[in-house]
């Protein structure tokens, strides 16, 4: 008798076990830019294998094409325009907003948030909302250069730096950072966002795997890219978009990334972890591969065959990589068409960890726990709202989106136009079908003003915005100039 109580005594605490969670979330990514999705140029070996460990989803959206939204719609389960609008100001997350990681800490996880946070200034860091265990977090939205010391663009700072010495390379600390804090949580639940600043600009790869891409692309007889006038770029009214994954530099960024996750399950593997440790890798929003009319920036990669990529609520700016792998939960190798969003990330870590779900806080959020056990089903429909726009920068314009289904539409405000597109015939969005199915347009335009009305109609602010920012970029910079 005594040993059968033992037994279920052990059986209910490994029942009640709470997994480790780690956040893999990569800056600027495509959902293409893996090569398990399909890349013949970019290497991935440890993200095809965390796919092939795990589920792939290839359904998976951003709650907005632009990093700073996206994060508050990965930590809030928020759709972001629902509680912040451009410009924003300068708390860019609200402390009255529970974020998983508070939700999780609660829970009794050790939490930590290493790398890109984007979300406010100081006193506005990842330990006001939950994270005990910060690295290299802060305002700023991107490194001015991957190597040591790690500087950022003027106006904007970075809290809790991280240390180094000359020759480091931002990615490379970073993992290092998570690995350490790995090994000493490995006896308690932990949870760990590794938030990488790459592949975000500067387009700054290690020096020896640039050159190893560019051999690359000499066997692949392709023209090396990364520069201003690819050849590959292609211009239509929208602005400049990039055709051909051919440049280096991109490709080494992503390879040291696609390490960085390899180290990670490498030390869970080593503290014989790895089994109870739940891992999501995902992305901020599409790769950045077109720029404005005006613009000269060198672009970084093709979304192809989504149209157009960061900052367009099109499908290349909004489909994002997702894997997860958890073992003895999720099948091996599985792949899951059911569609997910940003805001999904939340209610499902809560789910895993076996919590009960926070509705009035991940209003937006839908748990995808179904999915991972092997469920097929419809999510219920996803918005964007991009009511401001930098046609300067990424080429894009002021406008609103919802999906239902493989039904997709698309408001574009100045222009006044109305697009809809079949995704399941037409991924391209090149096709559109809102003269030929009007009742589906006026129905799914309907759910969509429903939408925006819940969050307070900001396209008249937006516009505002949008224009003060072209007029800011057309001012002279300096006296010189405006003596011309």
């Amino acid at each position: 008798m005594k040993i059968l109580s033992l037994l279920f005594v052990t059986l209910a605490v490994f029942a009640t076990e709470k997994p480790n969670i780690i956040l893999f979330y990569v800056d600027d990514f495509g959902v293409n830019d893996l090569s398990c999705n399909g890349s013949e140029f970019y290497e991935t070996p440890s993200m095809d294998r965390l796919a092939a460990e795990g589920m792939k989803f290839s359904n998976a959206y951003t709650a907005f094409p632009r990093c700073l939204p996206a994060r508050q719609a990965l930590l809030t389960g928020k759709y972001p325009s629902r509680f912040d609008v451009q410009p924003y100001p300068k708390q860019h997350l609200p402390f009255k907003e529970v974020t998983f990681g508070e939700a999780l800490k609660e829970a009794g996880y050790a939490t930590s948030y290493i790398g890109k946070w984007h979300l406010g200034h100081k006193g506005q860091d990842p330990g006001k909302q939950g994270f005990d265990h910060i690295v290299h977090t802060g305002h700023a939205g991107a490194t001015k250069s991957f190597f040591y010391p790690f500087p950022v663009e003027k106006g904007h700072s970075v809290e809790n730096p991280v240390k180094g010495k000359e020759g480091d390379y931002l990615t490379d600390v970073l993992r290092d950072e998570a690995c350490d804090f790995i090994r000493s949580k490995s006896e308690e639940p932990f949870l760990l966002v590794m938030a990488h600043y790459a592949v975000h600009t500067p387009l700054e790869g290690r020096p020896d795997l640039v050159e190893k891409y560019r051999k690359k692309l000499k066997v692949m007889g392709l023209e090396e890219g990364g520069k201003s006038d690819d050849a590959d770029l292609r211009t239509d009214k929208t602005g400049v978009y990039k055709t051909v994954q051919n440049n280096p530099h991109y490709a080494a960024l992503i390879e040291s990334v696609d390490t960085s996750l390899g180290k990670i399950m490498q030390t869970l593997e080593d503290l014989k972890i790895d089994d109870k440790t739940v891992i999501i890798l995902s992305a901020d929003h599409g790769g950045l591969s077109s720029r404005g009319l005006n613009n000269k920036r060198t672009l970084a990669t093709t979304n192809a065959p989504y149209r157009q990529g960061k900052g367009w609520v099109y499908e290349g700016g909004i489909r994002v990589p997702h894997i997860v792998k958890w073992p003895g939960k999720v099948k091996a190798g599985s792949l899951t068409k059911v569609q997910t969003v940003g805001t999904d990330h939340y209610p499902t870590m809560l789910e895993m960890a076996g919590l009960e779900l926070k509705p009035e806080q991940h209003v937006d959020g839908r748990s995808y726990l179904k999915a991972l056990n092997g469920e097929q089903y419809q999510r219920n429909g996803m918005f964007w709202y991009s009511h401001t726009a930098r046609p300067d920068s990424t080429g894009d314009t002021r406008g609103m989106a919802y999906t239902e289904g493989k039904y997709k539409i698309i408001e574009w405000f100045d222009e006044e136009s109305i697009e809809l597109y079949d995704l399941e015939s037409d991924i391209g969005e090149k096709n559109d079908l809102s003269q030929s199915l009007p009742e589906k347009t006026k129905e799914l335009h309907a759910k969509m003003l429903t939408m925006e009305n819940s969050i307070g109609n900001y396209r008249k602010q937006g516009l505002r915005s949008t224009q003060k920012r072209l007029e800011k970029k057309a001012k002279p910079k300096n006296k010189s100039q405006k003596k011309h």
